[in-house]
């Protein structure tokens, strides 16, 4: 091979790793920040009595956070689960914010590491 063919086999490589690499961005869920302390204490003011303290949920069929349940999804997505209510849990809207909603999410997403 030349070195004209090797350029254009490498710039199809190199496109494919850039399509690549844009479809990983577009797939990756949005988040949104917030903070992990101030949702720490709203978590522990109105979520550890089902999901417990450490995430681990207290009741059958309550998601376990400290294995990820329930969080592989987009932030907007959690935030709107919270604010809403789903199954057992109670809708959160007029009760929280969404400022401080995002910010429990910014603990959740922690609990894991």
């Amino acid at each position: 091979m030349n070195n004209v063919s090797l350029l254009k086999v490498g710039g199809r490589a190199l496109r494919g790793v850039l399509l690549l690499s844009g479809a990983m961005l577009i797939a990756v869920p949005q988040v949104m920040a917030g903070d992990p302390l101030k949702g720490g204490k709203i978590y522990n003011q109105q979520c550890k009595q089902c999901h417990g303290s450490s995430g681990k949920s207290t009741f059958p069929g309550v998601a376990d956070f400290s294995r990820g349940e329930g969080l592989m999804i987009a932030d907007h997505e959690l935030l709107q689960k919270i604010r809403d209510g789903r199954g057992m849990m109670p809708a959160f809207r007029g009760i929280l914010k969404d400022g401080e909603i995002s910010d429990v999410i910014t603990y959740l997403r922690k609990l894991r590491r």
